[in-house]
């Protein structure tokens, strides 16, 4: 039996190399309407529709989740009111909804940014603050609905991936008309 001149941390600690995590960008400004494949998008609304309550349910826990630990840095800790969660809830469900139905139209764009972030992020009609809170949302939600979309092991990922393709588009066009009234409100 023959040593090897490299030792096992060595080779340990190559192999666990951190790598930087993606993140979506935004679609190009001034937005042009984004070609969503049919096909995709239609498997995309057959995975999202029936998981909508699970994700509505867990986009609102995660904004109040933040919330919470917003107000708790600040010491203005205090409940969530019962008509602010059903605004959340609404909001939520009308998003997801509308990236089901890979909507990348202006009126789409134009509601995300001004009526359901605010709502989201609790930022209220400051457009100003909504920036990074609602990258961190759209960044939830792409992992939660990826996360739908692959849940089940298939030989050939083909129509999975257009499914996901039409997603990062919608999400893309979305955080680009989150940016523009950002941009437009400063």
């Amino acid at each position: 039996m023959t040593k090897s001149l490299v030792s096992d941390r060595d080779v340990v600690a190559a192999v666990r190399e951190p790598r930087p995590f993606l993140f979506l960008t935004p679609a190009r400004l001034p937005l042009r309407e984004p070609v969503v494949d049919p096909i995709g998008q239609q498997l995309l609304e057959t995975i999202v529709i029936d998981a909508i309550p699970q994700l509505v349910r867990s986009l609102v826990d995660y904004t109040i989740e933040r919330q919470n630990k917003r107000a708790l840095e600040r010491g203005h800790a205090q409940p969530i009111q019962l008509a602010v969660l059903n605004r959340r809830r609404r909001a939520a469900r009308t998003w997801l909804l509308a990236i089901a139905g890979g909507k990348v139209d202006g009126a789409t764009r134009h509601a995300v940014a001004t009526q359901w972030m605010p709502v989201l992020c609790g930022t209220g009609p400051d457009y100003s603050g909504i920036a990074r809170p609602g990258r961190v949302l759209i960044e939830y939600l792409r992992g939660a609905i990826t996360a739908c979309i692959f849940d089940q092991p298939a030989e050939v990922l083909l129509r999975e991936a257009r499914a996901l393709a039409v997603l990062e588009t919608t999400l893309a066009a979305h955080l680009a008309g989150l940016q523009q009234i950002v941009r437009l409100s400063s």
